[in-house]
Formats: C-alpha cells, sequence, structure tokens
C-alpha cells in the first residue's frame, strides 16, 4: 500500500511539474485589488486649507472613524479616526442596500429570468399561504428595491418593528407575515427586512448565496472584498445590512457608479441598470430638508438629492456611512463613523456629516473647477 501511495505521489508531481495551470482552474483565481491614484487636493482643483477644516471638524466630532475624498478618480485626502486604519473594513450599515441594488440588477440582467415585475411570493412558495392578507400576492421585486411593500417602516415606531424582525427565528418568513399598512406600491415605509426579501428572491433564483455570487459579478470584478456578510438563522445574507469593507472600497463602489457601470475599462454592471436605479421612486414635496441636505428623494436602494445646490446620489447607512457621490463635480465623499447607537444619536451625527460636506468639502472647490 505504501509502494501503491509513493507512485500515486510520484505521478502527481510529475503532472503538476508538466501542467503547473491545472493547481487552480482561471475561474478560481480572485482579480486584482483596485490600487487608488492618490493626488493632492490642488492638483484636482481643491483648496487644501478649506479641505483642512473638513478633516478637523471630523477629528473634533469623536464619532467619525473615517472621511474619505476622492476627485477625479483619486484620493486627495483622507484620514481615519478612532483606532480605524485605511485598511480596516466597517460595517456599511444600510450602504449595503446600494450594495444589494448592484448585485439585483445583475441578476435581472443576467440568465435566471428574473423581471421587476415578477411576484415575490413566486420565489417563496413555502411561506405562500391561504392566511396571508390576499395583496400580499400583489408585492413585486419593483416593491422591494423601492420600499413600497407596505409593511411598516422600521422608524416609524423607533426601530421596534426592526427589533421584532431580527430577533424572530425566521427573517423571511416573518417579514413575509408582516401586517400591511398600506397596498403594495402604494406608499415608500423604509424597512430593511424588506430588502432582506431581496436576498432571498436572489439566492433562489441563481441558486447561490448573495455574498457567493456577487464575488463572482460584482465584488471581484471591483477588485474589492468583503471581509464579512452578515446571515439569518437559515444563512440567508443579510439584504441591506451588516457587510465589512474598508473606505477606499467604498470609494471603489462610488467610483463604479459615478462612472455608469464602468470600471478599469470594464463594464461591470449593465449602464442601463446604473440610469435606472438612480431614477426617483417618489415624489416627495420639495423643498424638503434632513438637516442641510436637501431636495431628497429615493430611488432603487440609493438616495438622490442636493448638497448646496449640487446634485447627488447617495448609500446612506445608519450612524454616518456614507457614500456620497456628486456626478457634475467628479466628486466622491465617504464617510464611516460609530454605529452603535440610539435612533436619536444618529440623527445628530449624520447631520452633523452633512454640515462637514457642506461646509468644506463643497467649498474647497476651486471656481473654475465646475
Amino acid at each position: 500500500m505504501r509502494d501503491r501511495l509513493m507512485i500515486i505521489v510520484a505521478i502527481c508531481l510529475m503532472l503538476l511539474a508538466i501542467f503547473p495551470a491545472c493547481e487552480k482552474h482561471p475561474e478560481e483565481h480572485l482579480e486584482d485589488p483596485f490600487i487608488w491614484e492618490v493626488s493632492t487636493p490642488v492638483n484636482e482643483g481643491m483648496d487644501p486649507h478649506i479641505l483642512d477644516s473638513a478633516f478637523l471638524m471630523a477629528s473634533g466630532y469623536g464619532f467619525v472613524d473615517g472621511l474619505l475624498i476622492v476627485r477625479n478618480g483619486k484620493i486627495v485626502a483622507e484620514a481615519y479616526y478612532n483606532g480605524f486604519s485605511a485598511g480596516q473594513p466597517h460595517n456599511l450599515m444600510s450602504v449595503s442596500k446600494s450594495m444589494l441594488s448592484a448585485i439585483t440588477g445583475l441578476v435581472l440582467n443576467g440568465p435566471y429570468g428574473v423581471d421587476l415585475g415578477d411576484r415575490m411570493l413566486d420565489y417563496f412558495p413555502q411561506y405562500n399561504s391561504a392566511s396571508l392578507d390576499p395583496r400580499k400576492q400583489d408585492i413585486t421585486i419593483e416593491h422591494l428595491l423601492t420600499m413600497r411593500m407596505g409593511i411598516a417602516g422600521e422608524a416609524e415606531d423607533n426601530y421596534g418593528v426592526y427589533a421584532a424582525l431580527y430577533n424572530s427565528d425566521n427573517w423571511l418568513r416573518s417579514t413575509i407575515e408582516s401586517p400591511l399598512i398600506s397596498d403594495p406600491g402604494e406608499e415608500m415605509h423604509y424597512n430593511t427586512f424588506i430588502t432582506h426579501l431581496l436576498s432571498g428572491v436572489i439566492t433562489e433564483a441563481t441558486g447561490r448565496g448573495t455574498d457567493d455570487f456577487a464575488e463572482e459579478f460584482l465584488f471581484s470584478p471591483m477588485g474589492i472584498d468583503v471581509d464579512s456578510w452578515e446571515k439569518d438563522p437559515q444563512g440567508i445574507c443579510f439584504g441591506g445590512n451588516s457587510m465589512y469593507v474598508t473606505p477606499r472600497e467604498m470609494a471603489v463602489f462610488g467610483l463604479l457608479y459615478l462612472q455608469h457601470g464602468r470600471l478599469r475599462g470594464r463594464q461591470i454592471i449593465p449602464e442601463s441598470w446604473v440610469e435606472q436605479s438612480l431614477l426617483p421612486s417618489t415624489d416627495l414635496t420639495h423643498p424638503n430638508q434632513w438637516g442641510s441636505w436637501e431636495n431628497y428623494n429615493y430611488a432603487s436602494l440609493w438616495w438622490l438629492g442636493q448638497f448646496s445646490g449640487q446634485d447627488s446620489f447617495m448609500g446612506y447607512g445608519y450612524g454616518g456611512q456614507f457614500v456620497i457621490v456628486f456626478p457634475e463635480l467628479d466628486l466622491i465623499v465617504v464617510t464611516t463613523a460609530e454605529n452603535n447607537v440610539p435612533p436619536e444619536t444618529t440623527n445628530t451625527q449624520e447631520w452633523a456629516i452633512f454640515d462637514l460636506v457642506n461646509q468644506y468639502v463643497l467649498a474647497s472647490l476651486l471656481p473654475d473647477t465646475g
């Protein structure tokens, strides 16, 4: 037996020497990490002294963990606080929803037969019962993407509905069985577990975990690495929350959307989906204001609005996790912040970061740069 084993080992070594490419299949190779070009504020049309004030303010707040500024596709300034660093992953909180929008777009444009008008319950026949409110038969994937499922919003009861769903033993079933407070498609009610249903749809449609699918078709092509992603009791990735990436990787995602789904010469997300996912799905009365962020609306897991009159789209996470993209200015602002705080504190933190963007980041743009 030992001689036989030695012969097998010898043959394997010989084959490896002759066919080194057989050691790994090509699809097993991770693509090259995204490498940022670094520049200076002056070279990219920003006043360094005014921009310095943004970082002084961030440091003084005490709750900001990271601030990163990208202009013209280059990092012009970054700093980290509270023990964080450029290479340390941070919980994105609801910026994960914008990531999920991109993943959903890839599924919708893939060979999986998924359509925006598909009924949500068709993907979960095990939870479809005669006891359900009959209106739930009308809930579509588009309703999930735009927060129009019809169940109560999490901020409407100080996150009580969030806690109840999170602590349930089956997030998908509990969300599907949640009472409707409006007809599907009628009103927006922001609830993270609506987007968790999207993660379930992706898993059912592709036959793969949402993280596994996204790694192959989004994260690896972007050159980023999602270090961890919370899962529900059934092993479904938490759709719309608790992804961990670094601030630089958050900025790569912003750059991908700024460049209409294209990165490093490759169309990763269809341009048509980028455009569609950034169309307003709400018709909120303007002018409106949330701190110094103005004229906001919701899109498809992205927020739209203005800072100092400049149009932007934003991945918005609890506590101050932000990817704010200003298309006309070729500007991306990324922040990470303390997220283990009560709702009244998160509002204070988010508004303070908005003030920082308005008063210093945008003010640092030199007049002849747009």
